[in-house]
């Protein structure tokens, strides 16, 4: 079964400088184009692309900027703890 993922895989340093991020590859191998588009859009959820456009559509002020990137955080860090709690159960 392959693999659907970035041409170099290199997925943190894409995500630590998303204004240089690789182009996403989806190669079309005997599962089809269907198989093909489903990754192709699981990709770009995984990296924020839409969000991103959606974002840029309009200006946004730096105030505003300001608060969604605290907004952000927050809930990275809020996922993050979960994440912890959650492994934290699982173990007897």
């Amino acid at each position: 079964m392959a693999e659907y993922r970035r041409r170099d895989d290199q997925e943190r340093e894409a995500r630590a400088h998303p204004r240089h991020r690789r182009p996403l590859e989806v190669i079309v191998d005997e599962r089809g184009v269907e198989s093909a588009l489903r990754a192709f859009k699981r990709l770009v959820l995984r990296d924020g692309i839409l969000r991103d456009v959606k974002r840029k559509k309009s200006y946004e002020k730096p105030g505003e900027r300001k608060r969604r990137k605290i907004r952000e955080a927050a809930r990275r860090r809020r996922k993050q703890q979960n994440r912890a709690l959650k492994r934290n159960d699982d173990r007897p």
